[in-house]
């Protein structure tokens, strides 16, 4: 009870990063332990800590952040079931809806005319050897992917992950505000997070270093988000991405 009224005392800032902490030690435990199922029933109940926490103590005016969140979950829930068929596709397929939701609000927001020609090229090159790359682990570990449905959802995590990231750092770099940015950096770790857990599942190249950093970038997305939402709502900022 002692502990409950000292951190409502807290300013929401920071109650969320007491949260944070909390969150970090108690993965740090799970992974200790080394088992799978542990790991990925941890960001389960991560999941839904922040998202019952966003609702009770953060809120937002959009509906399309609370779709996100419960999208989480579902991905969440999907990624504890992935060695069956349809948490794989629950994983992959929640994913991609968050990275649309994301994109559908960044192309509003680039000013296309302030992005130079060597910077197009530039980041389209990387962009298209990423997706190349993309292409070439997927076809590496085929032999692990069990249907053609799963087959296709991954090839379309990879690409909408990437353009998702490709277009939400034109938008920071050409309307800069603090919610932009925050976005931006949600939206890498989410998207790294993704990719560091196929690797980890795909792979088996040192699943428990992969769910490591799977787990630490995971955290930090849920982190950042819940203070883009934070800012959204109340703070002064120029710019809104969710009019």
């Amino acid at each position: 009870m002692f502990l409950f009224k000292w951190f409502k005392s807290l300013t929401i800032r920071t109650q969320m990063l007491v949260l944070s902490s909390l969150f970090i030690v108690f993965n740090i435990v799970v992974i200790a332990v080394g088992d799978i199922e542990y790991i990925r029933l941890a960001r389960i109940l991560s999941t839904l800590a922040v998202f019952l926490y966003f609702i009770v103590a953060i809120g937002h005016y959009s509906k399309w952040l609370y779709i996100i969140y419960i999208l989480q979950v579902l991905s969440s829930i999907g990624f504890y079931y992935y060695d069956f068929d349809f948490g794989k596709y629950l994983f992959l397929a929640a994913s991609i809806l968050v990275y649309g939701i994301i994109v559908s609000w960044v192309l509003k927001s680039i000013q296309w005319d302030q992005i130079k020609r060597y910077e197009y090229a530039s980041f389209l090159f990387i962009f298209f050897t990423h997706i190349a790359f993309h292409f070439y682990n997927v076809n590496n570990f085929e032999e692990m992917i069990s249907t053609d449905v799963e087959y296709l959802l991954l090839l379309l995590t990879g690409i909408a992950g990437m353009t998702t990231c490709l277009l939400v750092g034109f938008s920071n770099a050409t309307r800069s505000t603090f919610n932009s940015a925050y976005l931006m950096y949600a939206t890498f770790a989410f998207v790294f997070a993704d990719f560091a857990a196929m690797v980890a599942y795909y792979y088996e190249l040192f699943p428990i270093r992969f769910y490591f950093i799977e787990r630490g970038s995971y955290l930090f997305g849920l982190y950042i988000l819940a203070r883009f939402c934070y800012i959204e709502n109340n703070e002064s900022v120029t710019q809104n991405y969710l009019d």
